[in-house]
């Protein structure tokens, strides 16, 4: 307010030096020189409001790309952690299976081997009531002594044993 009532006393001083006419163009070309002023302003302020414009939808552009981008690699991350496990999980399927393969075989070997034992006991208890049938015959009848039948009893397990 005081700058104002400052430029009043100066104009009214002036004002007094010079004649109305030359006082009246002066203001006039003032206020010319004040409205081009004025439209340039609003002018400046338009354009500055449609830059601003502009840059706020070119950052919003950004920050969607920028959104977007950071949840794709989030997604790929977890994708990728998915993967490994994925991978991880197969290799340790396939060991799995493997080993189970390996078991069924040394399963199947040890099936066999009992078979066979079993069917080797069997052929020897066969054998054995055989010869302890034969061994009470020849008793009855004489045939031989009771020191010859633990001689020839130790005699057949011994030649068992040796077979087997």
């Amino acid at each position: 307010m005081k700058q104002y009532k400052d430029e009043v006393g100066e104009l009214n001083d002036a004002a007094r030096q010079r004649p109305h006419s030359v006082l009246i163009a002066g203001i006039q070309q003032e206020n010319r020189h004040l409205r081009e002023l004025q439209q340039e302003n609003r002018e400046l302020r338009a354009a500055l409001e449609e830059h601003q414009n502009a840059l706020e939808l070119i950052m919003s552009k950004y920050r969607q790309q920028m959104t977007q981008l950071v949840n794709n690699s989030k997604q790929n991350f977890h994708t990728l952690y998915n993967q490994q496990y994925t991978q991880v999980i197969e290799k340790q399927a396939d060991k799995i299976t493997e080993m189970a393969a390996v078991m069924k075989m040394a399963a199947a070997v040890d099936d066999n081997n009992g078979i066979k034992d079993e069917a080797t006991i069997v052929q020897l208890t066969t054998e054995n009531k055989g010869l302890r049938e034969l061994l009470d015959i020849s008793v009855k009848f004489g045939s031989t002594t009771d020191a010859d039948k633990k001689e020839k009893l130790s005699e057949d397990l011994t030649n068992k044993e040796a077979e087997t």
